[in-house]
């Protein structure tokens, strides 16, 4: 397979290209017929299909041609999955290590520097590998019926194959260099998906949002790569001019890092610690963690589909791929890998709690997704590499089951996505219902279901090498997100629906079968990790070096009964609030009567928006109208009208000279001459 592992990223490209065309071609023949069809009566000209209405034939053209590109390289990717189970041992990067390195071209030049373009196809990558073809195909299938009243199909089908293009650029680029264009590449995807709506007053806001923030941690990875490139030695003392992995990562390597250090107030600080903490910088902005989350919730403004693929299952887990692959690097530097688990953990309790005063269905399962993030940051920051991972894939499958079952129930319920007019669901869309159960037990960790294992796995570790704070801040975690799903379960399933001018309907099978799928695989998948057996530790031990984690069930028995316990009083509490009408559309919640100010500040979201908002954007908007409106016209246009104006006060002075008169021409040329022969007599 090594010799066609190119063919991964280019089938999801192909598709871009085969419905970019199509979708040109369609766009000709619509102008054709509108201007055949021109002075004629217009009624007749717009089907419904165009403005949301019906079902429009191009969805599903587009939807099964990006579709079967991007499972075609999941297939590919499964064979390449199981060639690394069949090659023999390798010692390169480890003990019992099987990869392969392929490089297509030396693809820039810069001096020292050469950038190959070129696969590193290893454990970790092409785990990440499976999680973004296989999530990803069940995500397009499911939006072929989801976009199928869209006005633009086509390009939506575009811009999510792209994105697939970018996301397995990014994890399978042998250099920091081909993350790099993957880790923007996923930016820029994320900026046109989330604004794909732009008729719409939040979707374009949203998008610029989200790519501004990016770009303020996508600068510290760019600073890191620098700094790589500048500092790095071999073993030899000579410097490595290079930014590819299996050479940066070699121990030899990264200890040289250490060379370089300097005191400030009798601390020492290397070159190891500061290019950790800029990667820590690009990983805050991707993974959405303090202080740079504020992105993604306000990113739900984007169709479904894309909040499941790009801000639930891949895109928002780049950054923690991106710790584990350079995890030697934060391993030189204990202060920063403290820095990482206080950041995680921080982020994991903050955004549980904003959670807790959402009433959009969609910006609920968004700060969860910041929450459970944060648990693998935390994971990261501990050394528990592993576990981290078994989190990221288990998340990916069970948040993308809750996203897209958000968006099956505002599908099916006239695009309405606050709680508060929801109700009784669960009788009308019963599939959808009894997936979105499976996907909660996954997330607030219901024995034996996926998410049981994988975040008890973390938990488990922070006890286990003397993180007992840290370990008890993450079941707090888990005690507040089992409770907002509580709540949000019962507030959109149970009871009576609360707004009876919405028809509510179950969703098309394109939407209901994925989410079938996804249920099981989050049944499953706690499988990846299982206790004893432990395959997932196996698989990636010679990348992370890292031992089996211990089953604690003591701890696993505290944090279920507290889990399940937080639920059952979420649940509880907003079906007595409903059955007393103490839930209205529009009304606060329930528990602001009792929570008052501070719950006021969970629905403000701990004022992170307002304090970005006072001092970052007003003074930005400020300065930005000052060199539009007084530098801009003052001094460039000034500088550019007044040569204009002097030009033509020049051609204006000039023309008097013009009059015509033989005299007067020689007038001004005996002046001239006397001008020219004082000059020389003066010299």
């Amino acid at each position: 397979m090594a010799e066609l592992i190119w063919l991964v990223p280019l089938l999801p490209l192909l598709g871009v290209v085969i419905n970019t065309l199509l979708g040109l071609n369609d766009l000709r023949l619509s102008r054709a017929n509108a201007h055949h069809d021109h002075g004629h009566d217009h009624g007749h000209g717009h089907g419904d299909a165009h403005h949301g209405h019906g079902d429009n034939p191009t969805a599903k053209r587009s939807g099964l041609i990006a579709s079967v590109m991007v499972g075609l390289g999941f297939v590919l990717t499964v064979a390449t999955l199981i060639e690394l189970l069949g090659m023999p041992a390798k010692t390169t990067l480890g003990e019992n290590n099987r990869w392969f390195d392929v490089t297509y071209w030396n693809w820039m030049a810069f001096g020292d520097l050469e950038v190959p373009f070129g696969f590193l196809i290893d454990q970790l990558s092409v785990t990440m590998m499976l999680l973004v073809t296989g999530v990803g195909t069940l995500i397009h299938l499911y939006a072929v019926g989801y976009m199928s009243h869209d006005e633009r199909p086509t390009r939506f089908f575009v811009y999510l194959n792209l994105f697939i293009v970018a996301m397995l650029m990014l994890v399978m680029g042998n250099n920091f260099v081909m993350l790099f264009l993957g880790w923007e590449g996923v930016g820029l995807c994320s900026f046109l998906l989330i604004g794909f709506w732009f008729e719409q007053r939040d979707p374009p806001w949203a998008s610029v949002k989200a790519f501004v923030t990016n770009r303020v941690g996508d600068f510290g990875l760019l600073m890191a790569m620098f700094a790589i490139w500048a500092l790095a030695r071999k073993p030899d003392g000579t410097f490595l001019h290079s930014l590819v992995f299996r050479e940066v990562l070699e121990q030899g390597t990264v200890f040289s890092l250490q060379q370089y250090s300097t005191f400030f107030m009798g601390t020492q600080y290397t070159a190891a610690g500061a290019i950790a903490f800029m990667l820590l910088l690009g990983v805050t902005g991707k993974s959405a963690q303090i202080p740079l989350f504020v992105w993604l919730p306000d990113a739900m403004a984007g169709p479904t589909p894309v909040s499941a693929l790009i801000h639930a299952a891949t895109m928002v887990t780049a950054g923690v791929y991106l710790m584990i692959r350079t995890h030697p690097i934060f391993e030189l530097s204990p202060a920063v890998q403290s820095s990482v688990t206080f950041i995680g953990v921080a982020t994991a309790l903050v955004a549980a709690s904003i959670a807790l005063g959402q009433y959009d269905i969609k910006k609920v399962l968004a700060f969860s997704t910041v929450s459970q993030l944060g648990f693998m940051v935390a994971a990261v920051g501990m050394g528990a590499y592993v576990a981290a991972m078994f989190h990221l894939l288990t998340h990916g499958i069970f948040k993308a089951l809750l996203f897209l079952g958000s968006g099956s129930v505002i599908h099916g319920f006239g695009n309405e996505q606050d709680m508060r007019k929801m109700g009784g669901l669960r009788k009308k869309m019963p599939v959808t219902f009894w997936t979105y159960i499976v996907g909660t037990m996954g997330l607030i960790g219901f024995p034996l279901v996926s998410g049981f294992w994988s975040k008890d796995e973390i938990i488990g570790h922070a006890f286990d090498h003397d993180h007992r704070t840290v370990g008890m801040l993450l079941i707090l975690g888990a005690v507040l997100t089992s409770f907002y799903m509580g709540r949000q379960i019962s507030m959109v399933f149970f009871g009576e629906q609360r707004d009876q001018h919405i028809h509510a309907h179950e969703s098309s099978r394109w939407m209901t079968i994925p989410l079938a799928i996804l249920a099981v695989l989050t049944l499953a998948s706690g499988l990846i990790n299982i206790v004893v057996l432990h395959p997932l530790t196996t698989w990636l031990e010679p990348i992370v070096e890292e031992e089996a984690a211990k089953f604690h069930l003591n701890i696993a028995a505290i944090v279920t009964i507290l889990g399940l316990a937080s639920f059952a009083a979420g649940f509880y509490l907003y079906n007595w609030a409903a059955k007393h009408k103490r839930i209205k559309p529009n009304q606060r919640d329930l528990l602001h009567h009792w929570g008052g100010d501070f719950y006021a500040i969970l629905e403000e979201k701990w004022g992170f928006d307002a304090l970005y908002n006072a001092v970052l954007v007003k003074p930005y908007k400020a300065l930005a109208s000052f060199f539009g409106k007084f530098f801009d016209v003052k001094i460039i246009d000034g500088i550019v009208n007044g040569t204009a104006e002097l030009v033509g006060l020049s051609g204006r002075g000039l023309r008097t000279f013009q009059s015509g008169y033989v005299r007067s021409y020689a007038l001004m040329f005996v002046i001239g001459v006397v001008i020219v022969l004082g000059f020389f007599a003066l010299r």
